[in-house]
Protein backbone atom coordinates (compact mmCIF):
# COMPACT_ATOMS: atom_id res chain seq x y z
CA UNK A 1 0.00 0.00 0.00
CA UNK A 2 1.37 3.34 -1.01
CA UNK A 3 1.88 6.37 1.56
CA UNK A 4 -0.80 8.29 -0.35
CA UNK A 5 -3.45 5.30 -0.23
CA UNK A 6 -2.71 4.99 3.69
CA UNK A 7 -3.11 8.68 3.71
CA UNK A 8 -6.42 8.55 2.18
CA UNK A 9 -7.66 5.45 4.44
CA UNK A 10 -6.08 7.51 7.68
CA UNK A 11 -8.11 10.46 6.52
CA UNK A 12 -11.56 8.57 6.34
CA UNK A 13 -11.31 6.93 9.66
CA UNK A 14 -10.60 10.88 10.74
CA UNK A 15 -14.28 11.73 9.31
CA UNK A 16 -15.43 8.62 10.00
CA UNK A 17 -14.77 9.32 13.82
CA UNK A 18 -15.78 12.97 14.35
CA UNK A 19 -17.77 13.55 10.79
CA UNK A 20 -16.58 17.02 10.77
CA UNK A 21 -13.12 18.64 11.27
CA UNK A 22 -10.91 21.86 10.51
CA UNK A 23 -7.57 21.41 8.18
CA UNK A 24 -5.48 21.52 11.39
CA UNK A 25 -7.33 18.95 13.00
CA UNK A 26 -6.73 16.75 9.97
CA UNK A 27 -2.97 17.84 9.09
CA UNK A 28 -1.91 17.03 12.74
CA UNK A 29 -2.69 13.12 13.23
CA UNK A 30 -1.89 12.74 9.29
CA UNK A 31 1.26 14.67 9.64
CA UNK A 32 0.84 16.72 6.54
CA UNK A 33 1.55 20.12 6.03
CA UNK A 34 -1.79 22.23 5.25
CA UNK A 35 -1.48 22.72 1.72
CA UNK A 36 -1.17 19.01 1.29
CA UNK A 37 -4.26 18.24 3.83
CA UNK A 38 -5.85 21.03 0.93
CA UNK A 39 -4.70 18.36 -2.17
CA UNK A 40 -5.88 15.35 -0.47
CA UNK A 41 -9.14 16.75 0.41
CA UNK A 42 -9.45 17.79 -3.21
CA UNK A 43 -8.88 14.34 -4.13
CA UNK A 44 -11.44 12.94 -2.30
CA UNK A 45 -14.18 15.19 -2.48
CA UNK A 46 -15.32 17.64 0.44
CA UNK A 47 -17.73 20.57 1.37
CA UNK A 48 -16.31 23.44 3.33
CA UNK A 49 -18.90 25.29 6.01
CA UNK A 50 -20.89 28.22 4.66
CA UNK A 51 -20.58 29.27 8.59
CA UNK A 52 -17.58 29.64 10.41
CA UNK A 53 -15.25 31.25 8.04
CA UNK A 54 -15.03 28.09 5.97
CA UNK A 55 -13.31 26.75 8.46
CA UNK A 56 -14.90 22.96 8.61
CA UNK A 57 -15.00 20.44 6.27
CA UNK A 58 -16.70 17.14 5.47
CA UNK A 59 -16.78 14.80 2.87
CA UNK A 60 -18.61 14.85 -0.18
CA UNK A 61 -20.79 11.40 0.84
CA UNK A 62 -21.90 12.91 4.62
CA UNK A 63 -24.30 15.66 4.21
CA UNK A 64 -27.59 14.82 3.50
CA UNK A 65 -29.22 18.45 2.16
CA UNK A 66 -32.53 19.42 2.83
CA UNK A 67 -34.57 20.34 -0.11
CA UNK A 68 -32.38 24.10 -0.55
CA UNK A 69 -29.45 22.43 -0.19
CA UNK A 70 -28.26 23.25 3.32
CA UNK A 71 -26.99 20.66 6.02
CA UNK A 72 -26.15 21.45 9.36
CA UNK A 73 -24.04 19.29 12.04
CA UNK A 74 -24.57 20.60 15.08
CA UNK A 75 -24.08 24.57 14.38
CA UNK A 76 -21.87 23.95 11.48
CA UNK A 77 -23.62 24.67 7.91
CA UNK A 78 -22.98 23.35 4.98
CA UNK A 79 -24.49 24.36 1.25
CA UNK A 80 -24.54 22.62 -2.17
CA UNK A 81 -24.15 26.48 -3.14
CA UNK A 82 -20.82 27.19 -1.87
CA UNK A 83 -19.68 29.44 0.66
CA UNK A 84 -21.83 31.97 2.66
CA UNK A 85 -21.99 34.38 -0.43
CA UNK A 86 -22.07 32.05 -3.20
CA UNK A 87 -25.49 30.93 -0.88
CA UNK A 88 -26.70 34.13 -0.28
CA UNK A 89 -26.41 34.86 -3.85
CA UNK A 90 -27.79 31.70 -5.09
CA UNK A 91 -31.03 32.64 -2.47
CA UNK A 92 -31.47 36.39 -4.18
CA UNK A 93 -31.79 35.23 -7.66
CA UNK A 94 -33.87 32.12 -7.20
CA UNK A 95 -36.54 34.31 -5.37
CA UNK A 96 -39.44 35.59 -7.07
CA UNK A 97 -39.29 39.11 -5.26
CA UNK A 98 -36.11 39.19 -3.54
CA UNK A 99 -35.13 38.36 0.25
CA UNK A 100 -34.93 40.69 3.45
CA UNK A 101 -32.15 40.53 5.67
CA UNK A 102 -34.27 39.05 8.28
CA UNK A 103 -35.80 36.29 5.21
CA UNK A 104 -32.13 35.36 4.24
CA UNK A 105 -31.22 34.99 7.79
CA UNK A 106 -34.24 32.52 8.38
CA UNK A 107 -33.40 30.08 5.68
CA UNK A 108 -29.58 29.99 6.45
CA UNK A 109 -29.91 30.45 10.33
CA UNK A 110 -26.90 32.51 9.97
CA UNK A 111 -26.81 36.08 10.69
CA UNK A 112 -25.89 38.11 7.41
CA UNK A 113 -26.40 42.13 7.27
CA UNK A 114 -22.50 42.07 6.83
CA UNK A 115 -22.28 39.51 4.13
CA UNK A 116 -25.48 41.53 2.11
CA UNK A 117 -23.60 45.27 2.51
CA UNK A 118 -20.02 44.21 1.48
CA UNK A 119 -21.72 42.15 -1.68
CA UNK A 120 -23.59 44.94 -2.48
CA UNK A 121 -20.86 47.60 -2.63
CA UNK A 122 -18.97 45.37 -4.50
CA UNK A 123 -22.20 45.25 -7.38
CA UNK A 124 -22.90 41.50 -6.79
CA UNK A 125 -26.64 41.90 -5.68
CA UNK A 126 -28.70 45.15 -5.83
CA UNK A 127 -31.40 46.44 -3.33
CA UNK A 128 -34.45 48.59 -3.09
CA UNK A 129 -34.94 50.11 0.07
CA UNK A 130 -38.75 49.63 1.50
CA UNK A 131 -41.02 50.29 4.40
CA UNK A 132 -39.25 47.33 6.35
CA UNK A 133 -35.54 47.72 5.07
CA UNK A 134 -33.85 46.62 2.32
CA UNK A 135 -35.02 44.22 0.23
CA UNK A 136 -31.82 42.23 -1.95
CA UNK A 137 -32.42 41.53 -5.25
CA UNK A 138 -30.68 40.29 -8.33
CA UNK A 139 -28.38 42.21 -11.05
CA UNK A 140 -29.29 40.13 -13.64
CA UNK A 141 -31.33 42.57 -15.33
CA UNK A 142 -34.32 40.43 -15.98
CA UNK A 143 -34.50 39.35 -12.75
CA UNK A 144 -34.24 42.48 -11.24
CA UNK A 145 -36.57 43.84 -13.17
CA UNK A 146 -39.24 41.24 -12.33
CA UNK A 147 -38.15 41.27 -8.59
CA UNK A 148 -38.31 45.14 -8.48
CA UNK A 149 -41.92 45.21 -9.82
CA UNK A 150 -42.97 42.83 -7.47
CA UNK A 151 -41.41 44.57 -4.61
CA UNK A 152 -42.53 47.75 -5.44
CA UNK A 153 -46.21 46.19 -5.45
CA UNK A 154 -46.33 45.26 -2.31
CA UNK A 155 -44.73 48.12 -1.33
CA UNK A 156 -47.51 50.81 -3.17
CA UNK A 157 -50.57 51.74 -1.37
CA UNK A 158 -53.74 51.68 -2.89
CA UNK A 159 -55.08 55.33 -3.54
CA UNK A 160 -58.48 56.26 -4.80
CA UNK A 161 -58.75 58.29 -7.93
CA UNK A 162 -59.42 62.38 -7.73
CA UNK A 163 -63.30 61.61 -7.97
CA UNK A 164 -63.42 58.36 -5.71
CA UNK A 165 -61.80 60.35 -2.92
CA UNK A 166 -64.60 63.23 -3.73
CA UNK A 167 -67.23 60.56 -2.76
CA UNK A 168 -65.16 59.19 0.34
CA UNK A 169 -65.11 62.61 1.84
CA UNK A 170 -68.61 63.32 0.54
CA UNK A 171 -69.37 60.32 2.38
CA UNK A 172 -68.01 61.22 5.26
CA UNK A 173 -69.19 64.91 5.84
CA UNK A 174 -72.95 63.35 5.45
CA UNK A 175 -71.91 61.00 8.67
CA UNK A 176 -68.61 62.07 10.35
CA UNK A 177 -69.07 59.53 13.05
CA UNK A 178 -68.60 56.58 10.66
CA UNK A 179 -66.02 53.70 11.37
CA UNK A 180 -63.63 53.12 7.91
CA UNK A 181 -65.99 49.49 7.83
CA UNK A 182 -69.71 51.37 7.66
CA UNK A 183 -68.20 53.95 5.31
CA UNK A 184 -66.95 51.35 2.85
CA UNK A 185 -70.85 49.69 2.90
CA UNK A 186 -72.16 52.84 2.02
CA UNK A 187 -69.80 53.19 -0.86
CA UNK A 188 -69.77 49.39 -1.99
CA UNK A 189 -70.73 49.49 -5.62
CA UNK A 190 -70.58 53.15 -6.26
CA UNK A 191 -66.23 53.61 -5.89
CA UNK A 192 -63.86 51.37 -6.74
CA UNK A 193 -61.80 50.26 -3.57
CA UNK A 194 -59.12 47.89 -4.50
Amino acid sequence: MTTNELNYRRLLKLFYDKKCLTLEALAEPLDYSIRSVQRLLKKTGYYSSFTHNNKWYVLHTTPSFNEMGLWFYKNIGFSKHGNLGQTIFYFINKSHQGLTAKEISEIISVPCHPVLNMMYKKNKIDRLSTKGGFTYISKEEQKKERQASLVLQVEKPYLPSDADAVSILVELIKKPGSTPDELYSSLTGRITLE
